[in-house]
């Protein structure tokens, strides 16, 4: 009785570890979306930032390149604390933490550009075999 009272303490303690770990994964798509976010804002803003003011370019150049690494370490910890999170349950719970993705639709967009890839080959390929029948040399009864 002790011991079931126990596995299911283990079990509760276990939930509120996932629900946790599931709710800091949220947060990080909404960071990582942040991050992206901030990137474009970042970079149309210093060309603003530029075109406005007469100064070196040198300077925002400079400007510029620091602010993308920072923005690019952030959203790297993101990933980090993410994966670093999916592994510490797996290792509590000896199961497969199923975080999904943190970038939606990854899968779907490699399939599609995959698949627009094939398509483009095979138009390529017959175009190439069209053009090489119309370019091949006539038979001696032809001519």
């Amino acid at each position: 009785m002790e011991r079931n009272r126990q596995d299911v303490r283990y079990e509760e303690l276990y939930n509120r570890l996932l629900d946790r770990g599931m709710a800091l994964h949220e947060n990080n798509k909404k960071r990582i979306r942040a991050g992206l976010v901030s990137l474009a804002v970042f970079t149309v803003l210093m060309i603003l930032v530029r075109l406005m003011t007469d100064s070196d370019r040198v300077v925002f150049m400079i400007l510029w390149v620091v602010g993308m690494f920072a923005i690019s370490i952030y959203l790297i910890s993101v990933e980090y604390i993410d994966d670093s999170i999916r592994k510490t349950l797996e290792e509590v719970s000896d199961r497969e933490a199923d975080f999904g993705v943190l970038l939606p639709d990854t899968e779907q967009v490699r399939e599609m550009v995959q698949t627009r890839i094939q398509e483009r080959h095979e138009e390529i390929h017959a175009h190439y075999l069209e053009h090489r029948r119309g370019n091949a040399p006539e038979s001696e009864d032809e001519q």
